[in-house]
């Protein structure tokens, strides 16, 4: 008997278990548009941690500039200086440096006690020495790139990475067509650049060559200048050696006839000449050498820094090579 109870009983248990509904899965509402999250943040119903909600759904993908919004609404409505780091995070993903700078600096002071104000000083330096880039496009791809004056590895389209401060970038086409800009930037800021196709500039042309002539005639007088300085002193050099031979020689035979002391005396005076005149001598001799070999050096390189312009700028190297 109690074998058919404890029988009817299960069968009872399993019936009501099998007559109630399987739990679904709670399905999660879409990320709103963005139309549609302006007006949830500006509804007065919603509160700070619906909005801090919002932002951490929308950071998870990766629309941060939405996280962004929804965490400052959250901000605003609680005051809660942490969620000033959150916004940090989404600024520097996207890689705005100076907006994320701006945020860490304000939840210091938000929160002079903040117990992490070392390691998000830390961060704030590192993030102060991030390089800024230059965007550089133009019509056609493939163009050279000088910066600064400098021929660039790359070519157009290319992402520059330079220090914060005014930087003058040119691109070059096929020797018709140059592009010149000067752009000032800071720490981490990004700067597009866009170079479109221009028409042949004869005065440019016309303008290098005339600074091509003015530099010839430049380096002309300034190796007059030291070729003149290199043959005084090798001249000085020359006399002074000969002089100190002379006086040198007068010494030694005047030491060797000295019977009285102002002999003596005259032999040591013609020797302390002649070492003087020696001493001179090698002076002006290593002075010579030294101005010939750091002229020589210097033209060496300003040819192999003229080539390397013209390799880079092919074509139109008359049109915008620097002298």
């Amino acid at each position: 008997m109690r074998l058919l109870l404890s029988a009817l009983l299960i069968l009872a248990l399993t019936a009501v278990a099998g007559a109630q509904p399987a739990t679904e899965p709670t399905e999660v509402a879409p990320l709103p548009s963005d139309d549609e999250l302006a007006e949830i943040l500006s509804n007065p119903v919603t509160t700070a941690a619906d909005a801090y909600e919002l932002g951490r759904r929308f950071f998870e993908e990766r629309r941060y500039e939405a996280a962004e919004q929804a965490w400052l609404r959250a901000f605003a409505l609680a005051r809660d200086p942490k969620l000033l780091v959150a916004v940090a995070d989404t600024r520097q993903r996207r890689g705005d440096e100076p907006g994320a700078v701006a945020m860490l600096e304000q939840y210091l002071a938000e929160r002079p006690d903040a117990p992490d104000a070392e390691s998000v000083n830390v961060r704030i330096a590192t993030l102060l020495e991030s390089p800024a880039v230059l965007l550089v496009r133009s019509k056609q791809v493939g163009r050279a790139i000088l910066l600064d004056g400098v021929p660039s590895t790359k070519k157009t389209p290319a992402e520059l990475e330079v220090d914060p401060g005014v930087h003058v970038v040119v691109v070059v086409g096929d020797g018709k067509q140059v592009g010149e800009k000067t752009v000032q930037v800071g720490y981490g800021e990004v700067r597009e650049l866009d170079f479109l196709a221009q028409a042949p500039s004869d005065l440019l042309v016309k303008q290098s060559k005339d600074a091509k002539l003015a530099a010839q005639l430049a380096v002309e007088r300034e190796d007059q200048t030291i070729r003149r300085a290199v043959i005084s002193t090798g001249s000085i050099a020359a006399a002074s050696l000969v002089t100190g031979a002379v006086l040198g020689g007068l010494a030694l035979r005047r030491d060797k006839d000295a019977r009285t002391n102002a002999n003596a005396d005259r032999s040591q005076q013609l020797a302390f000449s002649a070492e003087v005149c020696l001493g001179l001598a090698a002076l002006s001799a290593i002075t010579s050498f030294t101005l010939f070999m750091t002229h020589k050096n210097k033209r060496k390189r300003e040819r192999k820094t003229a080539r390397l312009h013209i390799e880079t700028l092919g074509a139109g190297a008359s049109a915008t090579l620097r002298f």
